[in-house]
Order: C-alpha cells, then structure tokens, then sequence
C-alpha cells in the first residue's frame, strides 16, 4: 500500500435489516438489474427520453435508509415551485471513498419531510455520517418524470443511485455495488 492509496470503504446495504440476498431471492422485492430490466431497473428507458439511472428496492413505509460508507449527508425535502419535486424528499450522500450516491423518495409528506430524515434533521442540513447511520425512512414521496404523477403509497420504494468518483461522474449499476457488499470484501 503506497501513501497515495486510499483504504477501501467499509460499506453496508442501503436498507436496514436487509441485503442484496434478500432482493436476489425476490424480484418483486427490486424494480431490476442488468440482467433483468423493468420499469424500476437501472437504466430502463422513461419517457421523454430520460432513462432511470438507479434501482428501485421496494421495502415498506418507514424502514430505516442507512449510509452505505462513511460521509456527508446532505438532506432536500420534496417541496418545490410545482409543490413537488420527482425525486421526493431525497439525501445526497458523499463518501469519503470518493462515490456519490443518492436516496430518494423518502417519507410520506411533499409539504414536510418530519417523516423522511431522522429527528432533528431539516431540509437544507448537511451532516457527517458514519456507515449504517439512519439518513431518512422509506416512503413514497415524488413521482414519475414520465408520467408527471405522484408515487401511490402501496409503491413505497427506495430509489438508490451510484455515481463512482462523485456526482459530477456518470452514474454505475447499485447491484455491482450490493455485490460487492455482499461479497464481505468491504462490508463488515
């Protein structure tokens, strides 16, 4: 290891209390992967010529979203001129490792986020976080940029994007990422 290298990052999965296991085992569990595209797979074409640059992982209103490494959390609730924004009340995570990622639609409420960040937490906060520290709680918040309409309740999901080497980068398939979290290479 040279001076110049930089440790791996512990990671953990985005979701508390499940893995990447869990999805694998159920596909209705994930809107897709590679292998399989689907309305909520990474890259699947929208509307409008917008292309869908995360994974959906279902998971049920209020289940703890956690940082997947080390970082600063910056936190967005869903209002906007429109009165909503399509990604919902969102946290932007920059890991120390160098990556980006982003989770959105969380919580319940496009007039308040008290249900989408931990207590305490307001829209606008920038905060450091440790891997698998709560940033927010699964919920159903934005909507479709094709369609122009609000995410219905019963599809509450987390829509989680990887961007390698920052947001300013093109964003990377999350399920490469939950492989390598699966592996234990990084994870604890």
């Amino acid at each position: 290891m040279t001076g110049h290298s930089r440790p791996e990052p512990v990671l953990h999965f985005p979701l508390l209390g499940l893995s990447w296991a869990d999805f694998l085992a159920d596909p209705a569990l994930r809107g897709a992967d590679d292998g399989q595209p689907g309305r909520g797979g990474w890259r699947f074409p929208r509307g409008g010529g917008h292309l869908h640059r995360g994974i959906d992982l279902r998971a049920p209103i209020g289940l703890p979203v956690v940082a997947v490494e080390d970082g600063v959390a910056e936190y967005a609730a869903a209002a906007s001129d429109q009165g909503w924004h399509p990604a919902g009340n969102r946290v932007r995570l920059r890991g120390r490792g160098g990556d980006a990622y982003l989770y959105l639609h969380l919580g319940t409420s496009h007039s308040s986020p008290a249900d989408a960040f931990p207590p305490g937490v307001l829209d606008g906060d920038v905060r450091e976080v440790a891997a698998g520290e709560v940033l927010g709680y699964c919920g159903h918040t934005g909507g479709s940029v094709a369609t122009g309409r609000p995410i219905p309740a019963g599809a509450a999901h987390l829509h989680f994007q990887f961007h390698p080497g920052g947001l300013d980068r093109a964003d990377a398939n999350p399920a490469r990422l939950f492989e390598r979290v699966a592996s234990g290479a990084t994870a604890r």
